[in-house]
């Protein structure tokens, strides 16, 4: 989902100050919503120690990657997701054994 009310940073290298700097546009923005949370896609952090990623639970598809190619966008969804305290798993396999034993909902797309 993208805004017209928000300047883009895709595609351009930009140092870490910046980036920060820049993500202040988002300041009291849910960047779960603006990057499509809803009932069905529900966010959620993958931090192993080396590399972040913004995460989905997709009921139809199970655990999908958030791929972002603004830098600033994504350390503002980060932030939020981290600041609204969404959950954290320090690997695929942990949020894949976490939804199991949740019983995240799954549905079947031929049924729906």
């Amino acid at each position: 989902m993208e805004s017209s009310q928000f300047i883009s940073y895709a595609h351009q290298e930009l140092a870490r100050k910046r980036i920060i700097k820049y993500a202040s546009q988002y300041k009291d923005v849910n960047m779960a919503k603006l990057i499509g949370a809803d009932e069905d896609h529900f966010p959620f952090i993958v931090d192993d120690g080396s590399t972040v990623s913004v995460c989905f639970w997709n009921p139809y598809s199970g655990i999908m990657m958030h791929l972002d190619e603004d830098q600033v966008r994504e350390h503002a969804t980060l932030e939020y997701l981290r600041e609204h305290t969404y959950p954290i798993f320090s690997s695929f396999k942990a949020a894949e054994n976490h939804s199991a034993k949740r019983e995240w909902p799954r549905k079947n797309q031929l049924t729906e």
